[in-house]
Order: C-alpha cells, then structure tokens, then sequence
C-alpha cells in the first residue's frame, strides 16, 4: 500500500492528484487498486487537510519527525574531548574514589568537581571563576554529571590536597592493573613554579619564598616540586617544598616516603646532577635503594677520575637507540662509573667553548688595554671589571688572572683545558648497580628516562597549564597541583593509547600523535542544539577517520552520538 500521485494536464496547468491505493494481483499482471481518492494537492495544502492527514499517520510512527523549516540553533559545546577525558577518568577509577571520599566529608559534588577541573586541564585549562561557565556551556559534561557552585570547586581544592597521599596509593594500584609499569627504575626531577599575587610572606602560606626560579622568574615567590615517574615516565607520587628549598635537601625524605607508602620490591632511584651530595648517596643505600646518579660535570673527582681513564684501550658500547657510546670504569674506591659520549654532544661543546673563549678573550684584551693605558689604575677596580667579564662568561675556569695596582695580565689555564678538551661530548653517571644487574647501556637508557619527568613537567606547565597560580592559600595551591599532576596522570594514560594503537600524527611523519593533539582533534566534535517548533534536536557532528581512531583507542563510548535525538 502506499500513495500514488497521478498528473492530469488541464488546458495549460497541471494538476497532481493523490490517491491511496494498493498493488494487486490480475492473473499474471500486477494492478494497482485505488483504496481512497485524497484530492488534488494544491487543495489540500491550503486547507490543511495534507498537514492533518501526516501528522495523525506520524504519531503510529517508532522514530520522530520534525520540521526542517522550523528548526533553529540553539548552540553547539565540544564533546569529544571531555567524552575522552571522562573515559579515562573512569578506567582510572578516580569517579568512584572521590565520588566515595565525598561522601564520608559529607561533599556530594566532589567527585564532579575534581572531574571537571582535571577535565579543563586536559581541553581548555582556564580559571577556577570561569570554570562554572567552561562546564555549562562550552562543553558537554557527562549525562551523570551534576554542576558544582563555584565555592565547592574551592573547597573541592581543599578536599584533593587532604586527600594527596591515600589518592597516590589508589592510582598507583590502579596503573599497576591497567599497564606494565616498569618499576625496577624511579625517577625523580624537581621544579618550580612562581606564584602570582602579594610577594610577603603570609602565614597561611608558609611555603611560599623566592629561590632558584626555573621559570626565569626570580621576582615572584615560588613553590618546588618534586616529581617521581616510573621508568616508562607514569607519575607516582609528587611533593610540594618551600621555594627556597635546595634540590639535594629533598632527596632523603622523598625516598622514606616511596618506601613507606608503594609496596615494591628493590628499586633504583635514578636522579640528576643537582642531587648529588655525599649524604644523599648514604639516604639511598640506608632505604636499600640502588642509584644512578648524574655527576657534576666540574670540580667533581668521582667525574675528573673516570674521564681520566679513557684511553686507547677503551672499550666503547654502543647504546641502542640513543646515538651515544657507553663505556665503563671502577674507581679508586671501588664505585662503578659509566662514561657517556656522542658525536653529536662532542661537536656542540667543542664550538660553544670556542665560542665563549674568543668572546670573553675580547672583552680581556679590551680590560688588558685600559690598564695598560692607565685609564684603570686601581687594583680593586680592575678586580671588579675583570669580574664582570669572567663571572657570567661561562668560561672563566679556563683563564688565570694577575691583577695588581697598574697590571693586569691573563693567561690559559692549560690543565683547565686539557680537562675541557676531555669533558667535551661527555658525561659521567655513577651507579651501585653491578654489571650483572645492568650493563653500561641499560644504565645510561635508565638515566635517559629522566627525559620523561622533563617531559611531564612541560606536560604540567604548557599543556595542562599550571601556570599562573592565582591561590593564597598554601593548601588551594596544593589542591591545583595535585588536580594538575591528576591530570597528568590521564595524559599519560592517553599517550599510551595512542601508541599502542601506532595512530601517527597526520603532519609529522613517523611520529605518534600526542595526547594535547589528539584531544584536539577531538575537541572539534561538536553536539548541536537544534529547536524545531520548541522542540530539542541534538544532532552530534560527523566523525572524521582520525577522531573515530583515537575514540576507539581510548575506549570512548560513541553510541549516543550516532542518531539524532529529539526531545
């Protein structure tokens, strides 16, 4: 059954009429049989008998209809991205943990404001007074999902930083059921951040001092932040010191806390250069650690011993995947010492020390000339130029100066140079490992692994934007850290996503897609909000290749985007 339009042409119009009519059988032939004439189409637009007559055979439908020429835009928020977001969020558990956290602290949005601040992080970081607006209506949050005021995701701040340690040791369960993670290796980096707003020292923010600033801001207090990453670059565990705080000083409590509170077996902490310290070396072997650590390039014997026994004889290994060499020294007092070199490092230091020599020779010659001339006559005045020539030249080991009343004469310091020429392209790492427990090149590729905490705090500081610090309270700045290293947490989670599923990155060949772009990519899916005579139409945008690949990476759920819904 269906309707049949017939066409009688009438002088010089043409008419069209409708009839409902049905297929029969006559024999051998098919005919069609008229059930019910409707009338001609013209008539029954303008009396509105068609419009009746479809909408009492509408309502028998299973799928609603609606006026395309009645509909309009109400608006269009991202969905992809959050979608990702909270598809993380949940494997990771952190739903369910502060969703229970909340409820013993009596704070039924706490779980939906951790989410939805950990959520802008990852898409749109901006601050916590637009955040409100963020959620309402540039994206869409999850159907669950209820809006916290804007001073519960204050007091949200509050109830993440109590909660710091009990949620480290819950993620930290859950990552060692969700991946591999490599434990044998710790790795632990500091940094800083500056904090905005009054400079005083307050009492409700006793860790807030000026110090080193990596940042290069040396005009606002800071905070430091220590770092620990597995092997494969997993955030475990962050802590919070004073901004004053010296790097080596950090070490000892770091490593009490790690053994404290994660239950694994022997591990090797692997840090930096700024940690060293005699005591540290002591804090590592007391906690029943093994180490790899980084020596000073200058004015460090374990480094000038080991550079020393280079020679001919050397027996060099190269470290797969990394473009280096390795090579292997005991020391006089029995310290196992790798010696790293690269072609690529050689050729840099070799021209960045010719570089700096020539330039800071100039401006000796230039100070040499004006004594000799007697426009500088003073011995303490000509200390103090010579200063500013040799102090920030990055040289000035390399030069001896003789300076006296009318004199002043410099030369090379030829052991200086001999010593510079060896240190070029190299470095030293010491280890308590034997080379039955790790060879030279599985020791320099763990030290490399410190590359990972670098990255995650170019994660923490570029990406997730933990920058500016707005908060005076020393426990809100906690709470956005923790909320920031969360959030780092599910970055990771994504980046491995991606590369298990080997999606590249469209524009760089041979490259994975990282996280920030996927999550832009996925940012781009919008959910459009039509009305259609008062009526709700939400249609989701079409997915492109790449977005359907990194959804089906992350385990996002699609379902409800495939189909209009109306209503």
């Amino acid at each position: 059954m269906f309707v049949k339009t017939t066409r009688r042409r009438r002088g010089d119009k043409t008419y069209e009429y409708l009839s409902l009519v049905e297929s029969v059988r006559d024999g051998a032939k098919t005919r069609h049989r008229t059930l019910l004439r409707l009338g001609e189409v013209t008539a029954l637009r303008r009396s509105g008998r068609l419009d009746r007559i479809v909408a009492a055979l509408v309502k028998h439908l299973d799928t609603e209809r609606v006026d395309a020429g009645s509909l309009e835009a109400d608006a269009a928020p991202a969905a992809g991205g959050v979608a990702c977001a909270a598809a993380v969020w949940q494997r990771l558990g952190l739903d369910g943990w502060f969703a229970a956290a909340g409820a013993e602290r009596d704070a039924g949005r706490l779980s939906d404001a951790v989410f939805a601040m950990a959520a802008n992080r990852l898409v749109a970081p901006c601050s916590k007074r637009r955040l409100p607006e963020w959620a309402r209506s540039d994206v869409v949050m999850p159907e669950s999902w209820q809006a916290p005021s804007p001073w519960q995701y204050y007091r949200a701040l509050d109830a993440v930083a109590d909660l710091k340690e009990d949620t480290e040791e819950f993620l930290f369960s859950r990552l060692c059921d969700l991946t591999s993670m490599d434990l044998r290796f710790v790795c632990y980096d500091l940094t800083s951040t500056y904090l905005e707003g009054a400079t005083a020292p307050s009492e409700r923010f006793e860790s807030k001092a000026f110090g080193y600033s990596r940042d290069r801001r040396p005009d606002r207090p800071q905070v430091v932040i220590g770092l620990l990453c597995t092997g494969d670059g997993v955030p475990i565990a962050h802590h919070v010191f004073a901004g004053n705080t010296a790097d080596a000083s950090t070490l000892p409590d770091v490593l009490a806390d790690l053994t404290a509170r994660f239950a694994v077996g022997p591990i090797c902490v692997v840090a930096d250069r700024g940690l060293i310290s005699a005591d540290n070396v002591a804090a590592v072997a007391e906690a029943g650690c093994d180490h790899v650590l980084a020596t000073r390039l200058h004015r460090d014997k374990a480094c000038q011993e080991a550079l020393e026994t280079i020679d001919d004889d050397t027996e060099w290994a190269d470290v797969p995947g990394l473009r280096c060499r390795a090579a292997e020294a005991i020391l006089a007092d029995g310290t196992r010492a790798v010696i790293v070199e690269s072609d690529a490092r050689m050729r840099r230091d070799t021209k960045r020390t010719a570089e700096l020599v020539a330039r800071t020779e100039t401006a000796l010659l230039a100070l040499e000339d004006r004594v000799r001339a007697g426009r500088l006559t003073d011995a303490a005045k000509i200390g103090r130029a010579a200063q500013r020539i040799i102090g920030p030249s990055g040289v000035g080991r390399l030069f001896d100066l003789e300076i006296s009343d009318r004199r002043f004469v410099y030369h090379y310091d030829e052991d200086a140079h001999a010593y510079e020429k060896l240190l070029a392209g190299r470095y030293v790492l010491t280890t308590s490992l034997t080379a039955q427990q790790a060879s030279a090149e599985r020791v320099v590729a763990a030290y490399r692994q410190l590359a990972d905490v670098e990255a995650r705090f170019r994660t923490l500081k570029d990406f997730l934007r933990l920058r500016p610090i707005r908060h005076w309270t020393e426990q809100r700045v906690r709470g956005h850290i923790a909320v920031c290293v969360h959030a780092a947490v599910a970055e990771t989670l994504i980046t491995r996503d991606l590369q298990t599923a080997a999606i590249e990155d469209p524009d760089i060949a041979g490259q994975h897609l990282s996280a920030a772009r996927a999550l832009r990519e996925l940012d781009r899916i919008r959910e459009v909000r039509l009305r259609a005579d008062n009526q709700p139409v939400t249609v989701t945008t079409r997915r492109s290749p790449l977005q359907t690949k990194i959804l089906a990476a992350t385990d996002t759920p699609t379902r409800h985007w495939d189909k209009a819904r109306i209503g």
